[in-house]
């Protein structure tokens, strides 16, 4: 069984430009991402989802491969489980199995640690589930990441075979999310 993590990053990001490769503390957001995805014990291999050069070349820089995003899936339009379902069937990742576990890890939420993604894979093993999303603390959904079974990417009906984990991440769309980020930390 594969394990991948598939960081969906494209370049157009309006209220922060460049928002992926933003640097915070010395490092592109995405790097923190990228670092929290290799020190996983379950996850074999990380790429860079992105319409965006600068980005795939910072994410090949901090140890993830790049997968191109064609041009009409990087807009404010596009849902992300589109780019994601067109990377897993991007040649250049290699093919998937059902079975096979993709790990959707948001670029711009550098708290994502590896122990949270490692909880989420293992309550997916233990107990056979579709899907795993990181919340908050109130058990709100956030979007830090996702852990998903290959063939749910591709439903056209929503699973009841899901869990959660708490993961009290800040996704960073502004400067002032990078400010309260800050004075998190």
């Amino acid at each position: 069984m594969r394990i991948v993590a598939i960081i969906p990053a494209r370049g157009g990001s309006k209220r922060l430009p460049k928002k992926n490769i933003f640097p915070f503390r010395g490092l592109p957001l995405m790097a923190y991402t990228i670092a929290a995805c290799k020190q996983s014990q379950y996850i074999s291999e990380i790429y860079v989802s992105s319409d965006d050069d600068e980005i795939l070349a910072t994410g090949l820089n901090h140890g993830a491969l790049a997968l191109k995003r064609p041009q009409a899936l990087a807009d404010d339009h596009t849902p992300k489980i589109i780019a994601i379902r067109q990377a897993v069937q991007d040649p250049a990742a290699g093919t998937f199995d059902r079975d096979d576990i993709i790990v959707v890890a948001q670029a711009n939420s550098p708290q994502i640690t590896a122990k949270q993604i490692d909880a989420a894979i293992k309550l997916m093993l233990d107990h056979k589930l579709w899907e795993v999303m990181s919340t908050d603390e109130n058990g709100v959904q956030n979007a830090a990441f996702r852990v998903v079974r290959h063939h749910a990417l591709f439903n056209e009906f929503l699973s009841a075979h899901c869990g959660f984990v708490v993961a009290p991440n800040i996704d960073v769309h502004t400067e002032e999310d990078l400010q309260t980020l800050e004075s998190m930390l």
